[in-house]
């Protein structure tokens, strides 16, 4: 799984976690792809990755937002993501803007091989 273009993955992103497929959720990523929440751990490979986010899920956390820039040289694509994750009430939790870098692999589809979920919110 992956997406075809980079400006649609944050849409399949979210519609995956929404749903609560962190299986996936993972096959948006690279095999070896880097996803690090906080910029100090990282989740290395899709396993890791499902771990990662599966406690988000656990807690019926969801999300919402925007691409705000995608910016696409070949196969490679840096895009930046505007998101808010909210609880069943609808109150927010976290907020953000993420940082991902995606490659277009041999089947055409589009998967992060880096996602720091707040790398364009930190100073």
């Amino acid at each position: 799984m992956g997406s075809p273009s980079p400006e649609r993955t944050a849409d399949a992103f979210i519609e995956k976690f929404n749903s609560g497929d962190a299986v996936g959720f993972a096959q948006l990523y690279a095999e070896d792809a880097v996803f690090t929440y906080d910029g100090l751990e990282k989740a290395v490979g899709r396993q890791q990755i499902e771990g990662a986010i599966a406690g988000f899920m656990l807690a019926g956390l969801k999300f919402r937002g925007h691409n705000v820039n995608v910016y696409v040289v070949g196969d490679t694509a840096m895009t930046r993501f505007k998101w808010e994750l909210f609880d069943a009430q609808g109150a927010t939790v976290a907020t953000g803007v993420s940082t991902e870098v995606q490659r277009r692999g041999p089947d055409g589809l589009w998967r992060f091989i880096i996602d720091d979920s707040g790398g364009g919110s930190r100073g």
